[in-house]
């Protein structure tokens, strides 16, 4: 998550200057958030921070917000937004987004933009078995892959050893658990999980800027790493690389952009102006021609940011 915002941001600050005006950053204790405030304090940005719990801050104005799922968050949020007037709303916990994304129109009417994806991006990016099966109906090579109702005996038929799992809804990091035997299968929960045959190779996280025309404006391709500490618990390291097979990859656009178009019908319904870009990323893509089913849609709205230009 640290990685994309980052790079969102990078890509963002090409298009618009937003100088001298208030950004509201949400979970500046998580990683993205402390990612977010570092790089637009440094463009000299006012930031107005939240978080659920009190930490030290770097920002101007800093307030504790309860979680996403408290009846209460919605409201306090709202308070916020009208007591402090910021211009730009960036979310960055995870739990927050689908239900920030449901206020959009609400914390536009206030006069502030948020960078925030539609209700259905967040659904699919949320849910990896809904992503997997999203990607291989677009003709996205996947893993093969079993949910947690199917026994665990056809999970081996189907998908051999080794195998792995991983958490169907998650917060990112790794998580993965890899199975070499039966009694290691049997012998877990598979209650929330998803099952996927094991595919070796390097792991990338490509972020892609893009116009309504479906014209590629940009590409970063991060390497992933896992690294482990003296527990033996897992961590992802990101490096920034230069992969054109990578973004070279006409499925993955192809599909990208087909939700883009998906999209741009559910704007026009809504009757809300278009949008002139798009951000979207794609992570986990394995070898060359192969993805690992984690592909995730995040497609911005950066024409509303027109009125905030120098």
């Amino acid at each position: 998550m640290m990685a994309l915002m980052t790079t969102q941001m990078m890509m963002m600050m090409k298009v618009i200057m937003i100088h001298h005006k208030n950004i509201l950053i949400t979970g500046i204790g998580g990683s993205a958030g402390r990612s977010a405030v570092t790089y637009f304090k440094a463009k000299s940005f006012p930031i107005i921070g939240t978080d659920v719990r009190e930490i030290k801050r770097p920002v101007e104005s800093f307030f504790v917000v309860p979680p996403a799922d408290d009846l209460n968050f919605t409201a306090i949020l709202m308070d916020i937004i009208r007591r402090e007037r910021p211009s730009l709303l960036i979310p960055t916990v995870t739990e927050e987004l689908p239900v920030i994304s449901s206020m959009k129109r609400e914390i536009e009417w206030e006069g502030c933009n948020v960078l925030i994806s539609s209700p259905t991006a967040i659904d699919i990016a949320n849910d990896r078995l809904k992503t997997l099966m999203i990607m291989a109906g677009h003709g996205i090579a996947v893993p093969k892959y079993c949910d947690e109702l199917t026994p665990a005996d056809m999970i081996v038929d189907k998908l051999g050893f080794p195998l792995r799992s991983r958490p169907r809804f998650s917060r990112g990091g790794n998580n993965e658990v890899i199975y070499r035997r039966y009694e290691d299968l049997f012998d877990r929960s598979k209650e929330g999980l998803i099952f996927q045959e094991d595919i070796s190779g390097t792991v990338y996280n490509l972020n892609m800027f893009i116009d309504k025309g479906g014209a590629i404006l940009s590409a970063v391709v991060l390497e992933m790493t896992v690294m482990k500490n003296v527990a033996g618990d897992s961590s992802m390291a990101v490096e920034r690389v230069e992969r054109p097979d990578v973004v070279a990859n006409p499925e993955m656009a192809t599909f990208l952009w087909n939700l883009s178009i998906k999209e741009l019908n559910e704007i026009a319904e809504g009757n809300q102006s278009l949008p002139t870009y798009y951000l979207l990323s794609s992570s986990s893509a394995t070898q060359p021609g192969t993805i690992r089913g984690t592909l995730t849609p995040i497609k911005r709205k950066t024409s509303m940011y027109d009125q905030l230009r120098d």
